[in-house]
């Protein structure tokens, strides 16, 4: 496969590839807000239950309130990783049609053909 066919092809993937990548990014999102919003209702719960003297349940709140934020922590290190995979997903793009642009200078220049 020449240098131009495997460009095309990349070129032709890159679109599908990224709105997966988004799709995945926003169901991380979606997900994450969901976990916020359980362990906001469970910590206000737990304040409510410590204002009332119930310590026997505020233990079990407190373990399932931190499990949830860890939870949370890791969907949130995913969705950086797969930003970061982007990232460089699109840099290599670009950096490949910065080389493809040199070579089809150098060609032209080669040919005889005068820029500017």
């Amino acid at each position: 496969m020449s240098f131009i066919d495997e460009f095309q092809a990349d070129l032709e993937a890159l679109p599908n590839i990224l709105q997966k990548k988004y799709a995945l990014m926003r169901d991380l999102d979606s997900s994450l807000q969901e976990i916020v919003r359980q362990n906001g209702q469970r910590c206000e719960q737990e304040i409510e239950d410590i204002k009332r003297g119930l310590r026997a349940e505020t233990i079990r709140f407190s373990d399932e309130a931190l499990d949830e934020q860890k939870h949370g922590i890791r969907i949130a290190d995913e969705k950086v990783a797969l930003a970061i995979q982007t990232y460089d997903l699109v840099r290599g793009f670009m950096s490949k049609l910065g080389l493809y642009f040199i070579a089809a200078c150098i060609y032209l220049c080669s040919s005889g053909f005068q820029l500017g």
